[in-house]
């Protein structure tokens, strides 16, 4: 009979971590308390479903929504993460945060049904309510929201087209908790509620998994991909003049792409309190199955890109960055990124000055620089470049550019006038999507939605755009 092998064994094994093998055998967890829920969910679930004619799913999306009423202690696991050293022994934290987030979410089933948080009997997570609103709010077979455009030649020079990436994210059970703070009240949302307790506790583990609508053909990496059957636009848009969407949705495959972290780690506290990473999925890879492996053999094949715990306020070398890689670039000026050196890596663009920034993220900025943006009411957009100065877009060459990648605390938010929601882009754009549902419901506009009498920012949409996504 084959011995059964957990998610922490397999992943450490691949990747060649012997010292996190204690994760196997450690005892599990205690489930963190659930709060109750009533006889009808607080949110909705999720905003766009397929007509019946097309598809009548088994299962639909389930948001994961019983906030902790208490803060949970931290798990075990998350102190075997913490207890790693993430500047020496970067891809080891990254290893054992990969099975953290995997495990529960991915065993004993298949593909198309991974990562429906209910079924997960290791831990909790949480989603962030208020993502299905609007016409890219989240579908309802696996609650992906529209992320922003992929632009041609970002994943491989193959690539001729754009394509549209779409993600889930989920938080752990403390994150979860500061969630239902901010969200106590459904129809009264405490705004000020993160900057009220420090921002999240240290311990919470934030994970977004994202998929894109490319095929293979246009990037050879997403081969023997893990693909979903979701309800999408082939490519990125944004409803038009007349409030009908450019691109009608329709059931099609998408493919895992990249799946990023965020780590609270008070080691970090110097820079801005977060740890980020990245993983990229590289399916041309031949994994050997371990023996008695419990899950699809595909998850093997996300490899990491790197880890970033600050913003590097001070560099600005290598200003034109990799848009259209052959190869992947770093600089070595960077302290406070590492990106991986691996040879079986796909050619990756990252972000200015060659700062850590997935595939499907904008080739101007960074996975943490985007995220210290994080507020509301958003007075700045989230990229740099798409900031004005003097009637014109802002360009590296503008002093202001840098404050896109300043080390904020947790609870600094990026605007004076403004709060922070430490670093997560999904709480502050919940609350702008439920006001954006009250002008519909209540037939009026709310003078928070305004700064200095000019509209405040989109947050949603913006991952990958430039100034030239078509």
């Amino acid at each position: 009979m084959l011995r059964t092998v957990s998610i922490a064994t397999a992943m450490v094994a691949s990747l060649g971590f012997a010292a996190l093998a204690i994760a196997a055998t450690a005892p599990k967890p205690a489930l963190a308390a659930r709060s109750e829920r009533g006889s009808l969910p607080r949110f909705p679930d999720f905003g766009q479903l397929p007509p019946p004619e097309v598809i009548t799913p088994d299962r639909v999306f389930r948001l994961a929504q019983d906030f902790p009423k208490a803060l949970p202690p931290p798990e075990p696991a998350v102190q075997r993460i913490l207890a790693i050293d993430f500047r020496k022994d970067w891809q080891g934290y990254m290893a054992a945060t990969l099975a953290y987030i995997l495990e529960g979410n991915i065993e004993n089933r298949a593909l198309s049904d991974t990562f429906f948080l209910e079924d997960n009997k290791a831990r909790p997570w949480y989603h962030v309510p208020w993502q299905h609103w609007g016409d890219n709010g989240r579908e309802g077979l696996h609650g992906l929201t529209a992320e922003g455009p992929v632009n041609p030649h970002v994943l491989n020079p193959l690539q001729q087209n754009q394509w549209a990436a779409y993600a889930v994210g989920f938080y752990n059970a403390r994150g979860g908790y500061t969630i239902g703070q901010v969200w106590q009240d459904a129809n009264n949302p405490r705004i000020d509620a993160v900057v009220r307790d420090g921002g999240f506790p240290i311990g919470t583990v934030v994970a977004k998994l994202l998929f894109t609508t490319a095929p293979v053909a246009e990037a050879p990496l997403l081969s023997n991909p893990i693909e979903w059957s979701a309800y999408v636009k082939d490519k990125f848009s944004a409803p038009g003049p007349t409030g009908l969407p450019i691109n009608p949705r329709h059931l099609a495959s998408v493919r895992l792409l990249q799946v990023d972290m965020m780590v609270r780690d008070p080691r970090a506290d110097a820079t801005g309190g977060w740890v980020f990473g990245t993983w990229i999925y590289n399916g041309l890879q031949a994994k050997v199955r371990a023996p008695g492996q419990t899950f699809d053999n595909r998850w093997r094949n996300l490899m990491p890109l790197g880890i970033a715990w600050g913003n590097d306020p001070t560099v600005t070398s290598f200003p034109g960055g990799n848009p259209a890689p052959l190869k992947t670039i770093t600089n070595p000026d960077l302290k406070e990124t590492v990106i991986s050196t691996d040879p079986a890596l796909p050619p990756m663009h990252l972000g200015y000055g060659l700062r850590l920034s997935g595939a499907v993220d904008n080739v101007e900025s960074s996975c943490k620089s985007c995220h210290s943006a994080a507020q509301y009411p958003a007075i700045s957009n989230i990229l740099p470049g798409f900031s004005m100065k003097n009637g014109r877009y802002l360009t590296p060459k503008d002093p202001e550019w840098m404050r896109w990648f300043r080390n904020l605390k947790p609870t600094e938010a990026f605007d004076a006038g403004a709060v922070s929601t430490d670093n997560s882009l999904q709480l502050a754009g919940s609350i702008q999507n439920f006001l954006a549902a009250g002008n519909i419901t209540s037939g009026g506009l709310y003078a928070t939605q305004y700064y200095k009498g000019r509209k405040i920012e989109s947050i949603y949409g913006s991952r990958g755009m430039t100034k030239h996504s078509k």
